[in-house]
């Protein structure tokens, strides 16, 4: 594996700190793998068979709704992982991951992943680095989720002229959850515009009903005796001024 690799590795928030030894042996268990835009590294259901380290390039990290739409639940780029939950807990891929752009990326058995284990404590530190980056950022997608939550339920729309569209550029974790939350984005939108629409007709039907109770009060005015016979009165008025 040339030179470029081995400074890419340690590159990675998995193996940023390793020597030029445990890069090596990083190395020698590992394999480098390309995508295109679109390709699918792997798919939710998926056995657990290996995990990913982004040497270069984005993906997006995917599941789906109750109606079969794409829900974007995260997106990585290069120096992150993907996959090694699954290793460890030996259960399905729980989402999908798609290539966003071309993609180069250092793959690691299962074998591997666990021989490092074994083997290299070094290794087994910058995984678990990996793991606690990880969590952090689920942390911040939660907080965030029920602070946009409980503004919503406000009638507080504030924050949504903060967010910005998922692209290509990694920020802070506070950022990146902001972009990735795009069907919470949608979700509030479609609450905005109904709120926006049922207001719309409120109005609508108060001024109908104006109409109405003014319509009803007039009738109810000009049809009573006492108006009939003031009626009366101003005709009877005009012409004895036209007789004048």
């Amino acid at each position: 594996m040339t030179g470029d690799i081995l400074n890419k590795i340690r590159e990675t928030e998995f193996f940023k700190e390793l020597s030029d030894d445990a890069s090596a042996a990083v190395a020698a268990k590992a394999s480098i793998r390309k995508f295109a835009v679109g390709d699918a590294l792997m798919r939710k259901g998926d056995p657990a068979d290996s995990f990913f380290v982004i040497l270069d390039g984005h993906l997006k990290i995917v599941t789906t709704d109750a109606k079969g739409d794409e829900i974007i639940i995260n997106k990585v780029g290069p120096g992150e992982s993907i996959g090694e939950l699954a290793l460890v807990d030996e259960r399905p891929r729980s989402a999908g991951v798609v290539a966003l752009d071309a993609v180069e990326a250092l793959e690691l058995t299962k074998e591997a992943f666990f021989d490092l284990l074994n083997h290299r404590l070094d290794v087994s530190l910058g995984i678990l680095r990996g793991f606690s980056n990880r969590l952090r950022f689920s942390t911040t997608y939660i907080e965030k989720v029920i602070d946009w939550s409980q503004k919503t339920a406000e009638g507080d729309y504030s924050f949504m002229e903060q967010t910005q569209p998922i692209n290509n550029r990694t920020g802070n974790d506070d950022d990146k959850a902001a972009q990735l939350l795009s069907a919470f984005y949608s979700m509030v939108r479609k609450v905005k515009a109904r709120e926006e629409t049922l207001k719309q007709e409120l109005e609508r039907l108060t001024f109908e009903i104006d109409q109405e109770r003014r319509k009803k009060e007039f009738d109810e005015i000009t049809g009573s005796e006492f108006y009939a016979k003031l009626k009366e009165q101003a005709k009877s008025l005009r012409q004895k001024r036209a007789d004048q």
